[in-house]
């Protein structure tokens, strides 16, 4: 497996697999090219911005993409996105990816990480497995305008 760091440029070739992705279950989305260019765009051009994309055979096999924010104690990463290829999931690729993206969060002195997902049994026990947990003084709420 192959990754590099996530740029601008990357944009047109991440869209497909997000699209792909996040428009079948568990998610069940409707992104277009437009809505998730945009997305993806706003997440890269946001300060302090780092991702990662994930090669097998020279074929993209998946993402992770977030950025830091500051806290009086240190620093902490927000996953903002996560994908891998719907072709090739439940075969590991995730967690590689997870794994090499903790590893060079590490390197960066980033001291946790947080995400938010869909609540699922699929997506629940996969970030489970990687060791995350659910954080019971965090609630997210919210309110359609």
């Amino acid at each position: 497996m192959r990754f590099e760091e996530i740029s601008l440029c990357d944009i047109d070739e991440l869209v497909d697999m997000y699209i792909e992705t996040f428009n079948t279950p568990p998610w069940n989305d409707e992104w277009t090219v437009d809505t998730a260019s945009k997305r993806l765009k706003q997440f890269i051009n946001s300060e302090d911005s780092y991702g990662i994309k994930a090669y097998v055979d020279g074929e993209l096999c998946g993402m992770i993409l977030g950025s830091e924010e500051q806290f009086f104690d240190g620093r902490t990463f927000h996953i903002k996105e996560f994908c891998v290829n719907n072709n090739i999931r439940n075969r590991g690729i995730g967690t590689r990816i997870f794994k090499e993206f903790k590893k060079r969060l590490k390197n960066k002195n980033i001291q946790e990480i947080i995400l938010l997902t869909c609540r699922s049994d699929e997506t629940e026990s996969f970030y489970k497995k990687l060791g995350l947990e659910q954080d019971m003084n965090t609630i997210m709420m919210k309110n359609k305008i």
